[in-house]
């Protein structure tokens, strides 16, 4: 008795009805496997076969119809000053294409509002949802005002400055500016402080002698002693340390011994206490 494909309906041979196959061929037993649901498409609205897994809300037949859809434009009129330009369809479906630029977007925004900075007097315009929390015109003024400000007088130039307390406390505050810092040829405030302790201890000495490429800062030749004042912001540096290591030992060599004091020791104690150490250690052998 012939036996038909249940594919295609084509019969099949003896040997395939001994070995008690279904279909002629491998095709037609894969094909049979393949299942398929009918589809409208989104785009074109053609009927179409498709995997039930690729199954979305919205199909298409092909990529093209996709692009088509997705991408389609419509002309549409500007809000601002009528002028006709093209939106796309995702852009209208999200509430866009209202205006045809970002220029024609802003004029419909409302107008800034003129805010005075409390810091530097300067005055801004901000957007009036921002007004109520602007109270400073840049980041600068921000944190200067919560600042503790400290005032000095230039050394070089005798202008007046305020510069912060943290500044202050590290040893600066001598100079206006970089540039008076760098023409500034007279004594270091360290040098005048242990000039008036020398001065009051009624210590004979002189100031910035030259021993070959090395200068001091005090030299007392009765008792063969150097004094020296290092302010912490060039000493601590690696190339002044090794210069200063330098210095030391071709004093040493002469035979001076060198007294260092730092620049935190000498602002730190009061006149009367540094001229009581500067005493024990000069008179100490």
């Amino acid at each position: 008795m012939p036996i038909e494909c249940e594919y295609c309906s084509k019969l099949l041979t003896e040997l395939q009805i001994k070995q008690k196959q279904r279909f002629c061929s491998r095709e037609c037993k894969s094909s049979s496997q393949i299942r398929r649901i009918n589809l409208i498409c989104a785009g074109c609205g053609k009927e179409f076969l498709l995997k039930p897994c690729w199954k979305r809300k919205t199909n298409y037949c092909s990529l093209s119809c996709y692009w088509n859809t997705t991408r389609r434009k419509q002309e549409r009129l500007c809000k601002v000053c009528g002028n006709k330009f093209w939106a796309t369809k995702p852009q209208i479906d999200h509430g866009f294409g209202i205006f045809c630029s970002r220029k024609c977007q802003h004029e419909t925004y409302p107008p800034k509002v003129k805010k005075k900075c409390i810091e530097c007097g300067k005055y801004v315009f901000v957007w009036p949802s921002h007004a109520p929390l602007t109270k400073y015109c840049s980041e600068k003024c921000r944190d200067d005002s919560k600042r503790d400000y400290v005032s000095s007088v230039c050394r070089k130039c005798s202008k007046k400055f305020k510069l912060p307390r943290s500044d202050w406390n590290r040893g600066r505050g001598n100079f206006c500016t970089y540039r008076c810092y760098l023409t500034y040829r007279g004594p270091s405030t360290l040098e005048e402080k242990m000039e008036r302790v020398l001065n009051s201890l009624k210590i004979k000495f002189e100031r910035e002698i030259k021993f070959k490429r090395f200068h001091v800062d005090f030299l007392i030749d009765k008792l063969k002693l150097v004094i020296e004042c290092d302010g912490e912001y060039w000493h601590l540096m690696p190339k002044i340390q090794d210069r200063d290591r330098r210095k030391e030992m071709y004093l040493q060599s002469l035979g001076y011994r060198v007294l260092r004091f730092s620049g935190r020791q000498i602002i730190n104690l009061p006149e009367i206490s540094l001229a009581s150490v500067v005493k024990k250690q000069i008179f100490t052998v």
